[in-house]
Order: C-alpha cells, then sequence, then structure tokens
C-alpha cells in the first residue's frame, strides 16, 4: 500500500482534521485499526512499550471524527528530565542541534519541554522516512504531539479501500492527559472538545494558559499554577468563587448551567466570547444553549463561522 499522505498542513485545532483526506471511524474498527497501528510503530520502535490511553469520545460514540491517545511522558524521558534517546533510535547530535534551536527560539518553555519538543520532531521524521503506512505531520510535529494518518481496519483484519483515519499521540501526564480531554455528555450537537474548551476559556479570562498535556500557567509571570486536575479544579473555583465539583467541571451541560447560574453578566460574558472565538477556528458546531448569543454577538465579536458543519442551524450566517 502507498503512502496515503505526504503534503500536510500546518493548523492544528482540537477537534480538527489536519490532513484533510481522512476519514471518521466506526467504533467497532478502532480497536482493529489500533492493533494495527501499533504493531506498525513496533517494527520501527521494538524498545519502547507502546501503551496508548484512548483520550476524549474515542470508542465512546458510534463514530469519531479521529483517534486521540494518550501516552505518558515517561516512556521519552527519566524523570531526571534525561532523554531516552536509545529507545527511539535518536543519533545524539542530531537531537543536541535541534534541541539548542527550539531552547533558542522557545524561551518561555522549561528545559524539559524543549528536550520533549525535539525528540518528537525527530520521531515523526523516522516514522514518515521509515512506515510505508503511517504518515506524520513534520511541521506540527513537536508540540506535545504526534500527528499520523493510518488506514483503518475491520474486524476481520482487512484494510478499508480509500478510508483513513487521524491519530494523534499526545505525550504527557497520563492524569492530566486524561483530565483535559475528559467529557462524560455526548448529545445534542455536544463533543468531548466543547466541554474542554469551555474550561480553556475560564482559565483564559482569568489570565492563565491552559495546556492539553502540561497543565495551567500563569500568562504574566509563566508560574504554573495547576498540573493535577484536583489544582485545576481548586483554581477556577477560586478564580470564580465557584464551588464546582469534578464531576461538573467534566461535563459540559452541568458547567455551562453552573456558570450561567453563579456568574455575573459581566464574567459569563468575557468568558463566552472567549469560547466563540476558540470555536470559531475549530471544525465543530456551536452548542445549542448559546447559538442566540452567538448570532447577537457574531458582528462584534468577528465570528465567521467557517468551519461549522453542514447541518449546522448557523449555517446561513457563515461569512467566509
Amino acid at each position: 500500500m502507498i503512502s496515503l499522505i505526504k503534503i500536510l498542513k500546518t493548523v492544528i485545532t482540537e477537534g480538527g482534521n489536519v490532513f484533510g483526506t481522512t476519514s471518521s471511524i466506526k467504533k467497532e474498527y478502532i480497536e482493529p485499526t489500533l492493533s494495527r497501528f501499533t504493531s506498525e510503530l513496533k517494527k520501527i520502535y521494538p524498545k519502547v512499550d507502546f501503551k496508548f490511553n484512548t483520550l476524549g469520545s474515542v470508542g465512546k460514540k458510534d463514530e469519531s471524527g479521529d483517534i486521540d491517545l494518550g501516552m505518558d511522558v515517561n516512556q521519552f524521558m527519566t524523570k531526571d528530565g534525561t532523554p531516552l534517546l536509545d529507545n527511539w533510535n535518536i543519533n545524539e547530535a542530531e537531537f543536541e542541534a535541534l534541541y539548542e534551536k527550539i531552547r533558542k527560539r522557545s524561551r518561555s518553555a522549561t528545559e524539559a519541554q524543549s528536550k520533549l519538543r525535539a525528540m518528537l520532531e525527530l520521531i515523526a521524521i523516522n516514522i514518515e522516512e521509515k512506515s510505508q503506512f503511517i504518515d506524520t505531520d513534520l511541521k506540527a510535529a513537536g508540540g506535545g504531539s504526534i500527528f499520523c494518518t493510518f488506514p483503518q481496519y475491520n474486524e476481520n483484519g482487512e484494510a478499508l479501500d480509500d478510508k483513513a483515519v487521524q491519530i494523534d499521540i499526545n505525550v504527557g501526564n497520563l492524569d492530566w492527559l486524561n483530565f483535559s480531554y475528559y467529557s462524560n455528555t455526548y448529545k445534542d450537537n455536544v463533543k468531548g472538545l466543547h466541554r474542554t474548551q469551555l474550561m480553556l476559556s475560564m482559565f483564559q479570562a482569568l489570565g492563565l494558559t491552559f495546556n492539553h498535556g502540561t497543565g495551567v500557567k500563569d500568562k504574566a509571570t509563566g508560574d504554573v499554577v495547576a498540573t493535577t486536575p484536583k489544582e485545576a479544579l481548586d483554581v477556577l473555583n477560586k478564580g470564580y468563587n465557584l464551588n464546582l465539583s469534578q464531576d461538573v467541571l467534566n461535563d459540559y451541560f452541568e458547567l455551562m448551567d453552573s456558570l450561567k447560574k453563579n456568574l455575573s453578566e459581566g464574567e459569563l460574558n468575557q468568558i463566552l466570547d472567549t469560547y466563540l472565538k476558540i470555536l470559531d477556528s475549530t471544525r465543530a458546531d456551536i452548542p445549542n444553549d448559546i447559538q442566540d448569543y452567538w448570532i447577537a454577538n457574531q458582528s462584534r465579536l468577528g465570528l465567521k463561522g467557517k468551519f461549522l458543519p453542514d447541518n449546522s442551524n448557523l449555517t446561513k450566517y457563515k461569512t467566509a
């Protein structure tokens, strides 16, 4: 089988298709596809223990737009930050050269983050060169993730003609990855990313940045303020004077309901404005419960609706 994708895009948004030619995958095809995908990686990296956690909505719906996987950072470096170059067949001189380049241009990143980025970029290049079946987005690799495309397989181990799926390998602390991609409700037009991006918007309104793989930090000082789900919950409760539980934070509908009931109009609108701007660059619909707000504020916020699905109630408002 020839390689499926060789022309790659550079813009990455959660829930989006970075390759442009992949298809959604049926629930029953996920396990056989991941089995083949893992086997292919194992051929290239026999020393690596590929223990993936499925993240977000994978396997929870009849179909998934892509497959998000979590892989613990300890497979890439030791606790003291020493990169496991030998396990990943990475040339030390190439690694050091790329690491220095990344370190100089990413001064806000920690040493460990820069080392991991260098490793992921080199791993993506190696996979692209050595696998006939896995294609990687070379320009986007390194920011804590490796974006791949891979053929889909059915339960009999047969490749589905002309069907590939996007598989994203997200590297970090698994507890944090499971939390940052989690959602316990998938109904109406709401997907897992809607809960995560709403939470991200709440942090942004507090002057904080949320990273899917590493945690939350203060935008002004660069100080890390949360690296665990409990710490993230505490930051939000303190910042908004709320008493959210972890279950509420994990559920888009319960979280939105709590914000509407307990925040001032100004606080809520600040979060919604940020949220809608984020969703405007994401391949996802606008949740039904805030579509009226989207319509009323489209012009003020400069919302274009470019990536709305064809069946969205808001398609007639598209401006680009």
